[in-house]
């Protein structure tokens, strides 16, 4: 009998099970938790590029509490957008010619 290999698919899915259980659950910002799962989404998106992709461990830590934070903020500055977009409509609706 062959080594057994586990697939790269299986580590992710245990490691974001694990994110979701012991990281996401104390995260406090609703809008972080939220934002999280976007950032989950281009995991599995990129699987074979992160699959290839070693690093250690504290960076990569940190790193993940960072980039849900800015997914936060593009959230929320898209919602800005879409609701400036939308008086901006309004007003040109309401001016003449």
């Amino acid at each position: 009998m062959g080594r057994v290999n586990t697939s790269f698919r299986i580590k992710l899915d245990e490691a974001v099970a694990r994110i979701r259980s012991e990281l996401l659950s104390l995260v406090i910002d609703e809008k972080r938790r939220k934002a999280s799962e976007k950032v989950i989404r281009v995991w599995y998106d990129e699987a074979n590029a992160l699959a290839n992709f070693n690093q250690p461990y504290i960076y990569g830590t940190v790193m993940l509490l960072s980039i849900i934070d800015l997914q936060r903020q593009i959230n929320m500055l898209e919602e800005e957008v879409r609701k400036l977009r939308e008086k901006v409509e309004r007003i040109a609706d309401r001016s003449p010619g």
